[in-house]
């Protein structure tokens, strides 16, 4: 074979090499572009360490110590960060348990939002946290439920979405009305939520996105997933470990 024949046959095959491993290249920075877009986010964290309270101890839990340090915490954060955050108080609720919680809202990227829920994991000794950021071709969904009782009602609103199916919820009392926020991260829970919005005469929204539970069934593993989510953000970001120090 003469030199001008071996090198086409050499280009051709780069060629083809390139070809190849296009979609891979463009998938990867797909999703860079993804994760690094800002949309809106959400973070559920609680401050509580005991196992399984009931829905009366986890609402006096609201006025604890315990989530009064988390809340201002969640503001030294968004002071790392640079973003505002909005904290909500709220309450957990599960089949057989319950705890008092924090929802956590920010318009930030897939990073930022790990790394502020880890740190607060993190601060707050949790086994993990729950995030959900919106994203129009994500694979979840979060419903919303605007449930127009009072928050002394809190009872009979997680009995009817237990009944309905709707087994993980977060509620968040206010003055007028509940919010009840549902994740589905496998959006597989459709039914069910309407059916607990019908029973709650509650006006719903939705929001199409992704998210994840990121620690451990182990507290002390827990924390060395959060440590790790931690030391990878600020690597990348080194000048938010100097940032709004407190001590």
């Amino acid at each position: 074979m003469d030199k001008d024949k071996l090198k086409t046959l050499c280009w051709r095959l780069l060629l083809l090499l390139a070809i190849s491993a296009w979609p891979l290249t463009f998938a990867h920075a797909q999703q860079g572009v993804i994760d690094s877009r800002k949309s809106l986010g959400y973070a559920f964290v609680s401050p509580n360490t005991r196992e399984n309270l009931t829905l009366q101890e986890a609402k006096a839990g609201l006025n604890s110590a315990e989530e009064k340090r988390l809340i201002e915490e969640v503001q030294r954060v968004a002071c790392r960060l640079h973003q505002a955050m909005n904290v909500q108080k709220a309450i957990g609720s599960w089949t057989d348990g319950a705890e008092h919680s924090t929802i956590i809202r920010i318009r930030t990227n897939q990073s930022s939002l790990r790394y502020a829920g880890s740190w607060l994991g993190r601060f707050a000794r949790q086994k993990a946290f729950l995030y959900f950021r919106q994203n129009p071709n994500g694979g979840g969904r979060m419903y919303i439920l605007f449930v127009p009782v009072k928050p002394q009602d809190i009872a009979v609103v997680s009995k009817r979405l237990e009944t309905s199916g709707v087994v993980n919820r977060t509620l968040a009392p206010q003055r007028q009305q509940m919010l009840v926020y549902i994740v589905d991260l496998k959006n597989e829970l459709r039914t069910k939520v309407l059916a607990a919005a019908r029973r709650l005469r509650a006006r719903l929204a939705s929001i199409s996105g992704d998210g994840e539970f990121i620690g451990d069934d182990d507290r002390d593993k827990a924390q060395q997933v959060f440590d790790a989510e931690v030391a990878k953000y600020e690597k990348a970001h080194p000048r938010v470990r100097g940032a709004c120090r407190s001590h």
